[in-house]
């Protein structure tokens, strides 16, 4: 018996890690296309070429590397067939307390019927202390191999334009320029943004402008790979970080922002350089470029607003989608799912009410916990340690996973002394209906503040409520397994948004990234705990009698 147990156990561990694994294989960029890539397909190698002209040395705006660069952008776009114009101005930022003389460099593409214009954009001066390769030599790279694709296959339908910014790292100054001064602004029906925050990892769609609907659905049907969710782009909102693309949304734009932000040690530094530059991340951010600009350039762009949407990667490339206005309903069903559910345990005589609050406060308890030992912990590290020191655990990846896993074991540790000491004296299904509670409470407030991310908590709870139901029929020892089960999906939903957040806050946000996995595995915590139930009908008196005397819940 003890055999089976033990064999059973780490059949669960590797349910539970295989669906932590499938949620972050979504989180890759794909693999690189050589100069042998067909000539109407985008290719890294050969978009790496032109981030090697751009980003040989720091180019920040009134440099003269900086009017190389510029030169050198100029002199490709006419290599293209282009008719590149320089828009020069002297701008006073409206979003910092800066100001400085851009050169945007814009052409434009003709199409054959146009109703209004795709724009991509991406900024080509850099930092004083980098040369920029990621940020943002990448996304103008990109841009120039995406127009020799088009130009390959042959002319859409609407016209393209292209939009290299300037004076970005000075505050958004070359965008502000291009909306309140050039004509060509009131003409675009949809811009795409691309940026870097890093210099690996795939590209994410992070930022939408209100309305998007529409372009969730079209970027859905359009990208090979497409990598967003709308939990990133609500939280992206109440974050004071700004790009471009903020400019071109507060100027009434339709559109949709990307960059890529792993390998963030990079990011503003000497060490984003071309050498260092991941090419599945530029052949990502080309990949998006050219499949959105090829698909979006032959659909009528005139009216496209629609009802914010609602949008996750459930596994790898698939993405779920629908309303926004869903969430709340969403929320609803999981609650009465969840009243329904008390109700069938309590007329099986599987559920009490005192019980099921002290489930609610063992899943409160070991979030709490979890959330001040990791702070403890990581400002002891903080405090034993170089600043030099502390800086390299946090931006070096490697370093960083050492102390993640070692986090990691303290906040196993702290699950497993709380389920000796105290999950075992609440009664399972008790505990299983007080940290749904929790779910339910979660679903609802996402709901209402945070629509785009009530997703995270909303599908885990109807799976659990599912599970929970059918556990009720089943005997000791059998419902693990359907508990189990029907957990999966909390995993596979939490996994990537912990590694995005890993990677783009660091262990900086050690004490949140921790809470947040504490709160997906109070979901398996019925599992963990001793499987002590109150007995169905027929036994219930038997059954009362025998568990009076623990003092159990």
């Amino acid at each position: 018996m003890k055999y089976m147990k033990w064999v059973t156990i780490g059949a669960i561990l590797m349910l539970i890690v295989g669906s932590i694994l499938l949620g972050l294989s979504q989180v890759q960029a794909p693999n690189a296309a050589d100069f042998n890539a067909p000539l109407d397909t985008f290719s890294a190698e050969r978009a790496m070429e032109k981030v090697e002209r751009i980003a040989q040395d720091p180019h920040p705006i009134m440099t003269d590397e900086h009017d190389k660069v510029r030169d050198y952008l100029i002199a490709e776009l006419e290599t293209l067939g282009l008719t590149p114009e320089v828009q020069w101005g002297m701008v006073n930022s409206k979003y910092y307390s800066s100001r400085g003389v851009v050169e945007n460099i814009i052409a434009r593409v003709p199409g054959a019927d146009n109703s209004k214009a795709v724009m991509i954009a991406a900024h080509y001066d850099s930092v004083i202390t980098s040369p920029g390769a990621a940020d943002d030599a990448s996304g103008i790279a990109a841009m120039l191999e995406t127009v020799r694709a088009i130009r390959e296959s042959g002319p859409l339908q609407n016209d393209l334009i292209l939009l290299m910014t300037d004076g970005e790292e000075m505050g958004l100054l070359g965008a502000q320029e291009f909306i309140q001064e050039h004509p060509w602004a009131k003409e675009v029906g949809v811009v795409l943004n691309f940026e870097a925050r890093g210099n690996q990892g795939p590209s994410f769609m992070f930022e939408t402008s209100d309305g998007n609907g529409w372009l969730i659905k079209e970027f859905i049907d359009a990208t090979p790979y497409p990598l967003a969710n709308s939990l990133l782009s609500d939280a992206y909102k109440l974050l004071p970080n700004d790009t471009d693309f903020t400019v071109f949304r507060d100027g009434g734009m339709a559109g949709l922002n990307f960059a890529f932000g792993m390998g963030l040690d990079a990011y503003h530094t000497v060490l984003d350089t071309s050498e260092n530059l991941d090419q599945g991340s530029l052949q990502h951010h080309g990949e998006y470029m050219l499949s959105l600009t090829r698909h979006l350039g032959n659909l009528n762009l005139i009216d496209i607003v629609e009802e914010d949407y609602i949008y996750f990667n459930a596994i790898r490339n698939w993405m779920v989608h629908y309303p926004q206005s869903w969430a709340i309903g969403l929320a609803i069903i999981g609650t009465f799912a969840y009243i329904i559910t008390l109700w069938h345990g309590m007329r099986r005589n599987q559920l009490r009410v005192k019980g099921m609050i002290g489930g609610f406060l063992v899943s409160l308890l070991s979030i709490a916990v979890v959330g001040m030992i990791i702070t403890l912990v990581w400002w002891g590290v903080q405090s034993v340690v170089s600043q030099d020191q502390y800086e390299h655990i946090v931006m070096d990846s490697s370093a960083s996973l050492l102390y993640l896993i070692g986090l990691f074991l303290v906040m196993a540790l702290i699950i497993y002394i709380l389920n000796r000491w105290v999950l075992r004296r609440v009664q399972t299904f008790n505990l299983w209906a007080g940290i749904l509670f929790l779910w339910v409470l979660f679903a609802i407030t996402t709901s209402i503040f945070l629509p785009g991310g009530s997703y995270l908590f909303v599908w885990p709870l109807l799976c659990s409520i599912i599970g929970f139901n059918v556990s009720f029929y089943l005997d000791k020892g059998q419902w693990r397994w359907v508990a189990t089960l029907f957990a999966l999906p909390a995993f596979l939903l939490f996994a990537p948004i912990c590694y995005i957040l890993l990677m783009m806050l660091t262990l900086n946000a050690a004490s949140v990234l921790f809470i947040l996995i504490t709160f997906a595995f109070t979901i398996i915590f019925p599992v963990l705990s001793s499987d002590r139930r109150v007995s169905n009908r027929a036994h219930v008196k038997k059954s009362y009698d025998y568990e009076k005397p623990s003092a159990g819940l």
